[in-house]
């Protein structure tokens, strides 16, 4: 099922976009909206696939199970490093935050630091592909995206090319998790 960038832009104000996330292109919510929606993020070039997490490292992978519904389901929450921002909170591992690290998207209780606080924190921008979806620049790797590239999940810096923006590029949908 397509649908189309306004759609999606409509969906993500009316579930979580606090007012600083993206300028004026995005209208006010509360953190409290931010702190309780449940949701999963579909690969835009391998639709089967959603980000989650597998033994704690980030993947893109079909969901086919309970485990798999939950792995994938995070709640964003306000940046740990900047609260214009967000973190992904796992759902099953309510104390855990999908973070970069060596350039490896993991799942990973924070430490305290610093640099946990800023790996563990995302721009949430429109679709790098142009055709709807959101792209996730990383706070301490400016021109860095969450992207997949054999179905794991790393940042990177964006190269221009066709194959990086649409490995870079996801579709909000609702939780996968009940």
């Amino acid at each position: 099922m397509k649908y189309n960038s306004k759609w999606l832009c409509g969906i993500l104000v009316s579930l979580f976009v606090p007012s600083i996330l993206l300028a004026s292109t995005f209208s006010s919510l509360s953190i409290a909206q931010a702190q309780t929606t449940i949701s999963s993020f579909q690969s835009v070039n391998y639709p089967d696939r959603y980000i989650r997490h597998k033994g704690f490292i980030g993947y893109i992978d079909p969901i086919q199970s309970d485990l798999d519904r939950s792995d994938a389901s995070f709640i964003l929450v306000p940046g740990l490093a900047d609260k214009r921002y967000f973190s992904f909170r796992s759902v099953n591992y309510p104390d855990r935050y999908l973070r970069h690290q060596n350039f490896e998207l993991r799942l990973h209780k924070p430490d305290g630091s610093d640099l946990f606080r800023n790996d563990a924190t995302f721009k949430i921008i429109p679709s790098l592909q142009g055709e709807g979806g959101f792209s996730f620049e990383s706070v301490n790797y400016p021109g860095y995206y969450i992207r997949h590239q054999n179905f794991r999940l790393y940042i990177h810096r964006m190269d221009g090319s066709e194959l990086f923006r649409k490995d870079s590029t996801f579709i909000l949908k609702p939780g996968l998790s009940f």
